[in-house]
């Protein structure tokens, strides 16, 4: 397989979120240090001031770490993860109109990993993904641990997929799907009835496998396409 990594920008972004984690750290030190130091009603109420910014920074860093700054990365897992398959597919890290694109015998998806564990279901009543078990609220409030909307996202990301196709005049040679990927050992996915395809990473591959053969795509309309997409 093939793998187009955008370089530059997963170090740029490496990098920021170092700065953005030392920022929050000094921001909170300066504020417990300032509400221990001046224990008055009004000189407490400035610490707030530094407190409150800290505390943001704090949840951007948790966000930015998790996604550039820890490995393994999401390019990385994805990539472990479909591990075996041949040059006829390449993964898009990075460099397209969504962070991660496979394309290759078996179609287009947009593969959008989740690092959220528990117990993922969806809920056809509430037309919602929901998370069973997991982290406790105080872990959920301080590591962004709460399952966000993946269908609103995922509607986003085909949005940007479609604008991205636009722009650099590409006509896709299949529909583009998404497949919600879970990668955290700790997830126990069950939603086969969700609109979009939900899985464990580690049934990647085999479910890339069985598209293909589900598929009787022209081996030269996919290397075109590949063709407008970048090369490295």
């Amino acid at each position: 397989m093939n793998i187009i990594n955008n370089e530059k920008l997963i170090n740029r972004n490496k990098k920021i979120s170092q700065i953005i984690l030392y920022a929050a750290l000094g921001l909170l030190v300066v504020g417990i240090f300032w509400s221990i130091s001046n224990p008055t009603s009004s000189q407490v109420t400035f610490s707030y001031i530094i407190l409150i910014p800290a505390y943001i920074l704090v949840q951007i860093s948790i966000y930015m770490t998790n996604r550039w700054g820890r490995s393994p990365r999401t390019d990385e897992i994805l990539g472990q993860s479909l591990k075996g398959l041949d040059d006829k597919y390449t993964l898009y890290n990075f460099s397209t109109g969504v962070p991660h694109m496979l394309v290759g015998p078996s179609g287009i998806q947009i593969l959008k990993p989740i690092h959220h564990y528990g117990k993922i279901r969806y809920d056809t009543d509430k037309e919602k993904y929901v998370q069973e078990g997991g982290p406790s609220f105080i872990g959920k409030l301080f590591a962004q641990e709460s399952l966000p909307n993946i269908t609103r996202e995922n509607k986003l990301l085909k949005t940007d997929l479609e604008k991205y196709f636009k722009k650099i005049d590409a006509s896709p040679f299949d529909e583009p799907e998404i497949i919600n990927v879970f990668y955290s050992e700790k997830a126990d996915v069950n939603a086969r009835n969700a609109p979009n395809l939900t899985l464990h990473a580690d049934k990647l591959k085999d479910s890339i496998r069985k598209k293909t053969k589900q598929k009787n795509l022209d081996q030269k309309e996919i290397d075109k396409f590949r063709g407008m997409l970048p090369s490295d």
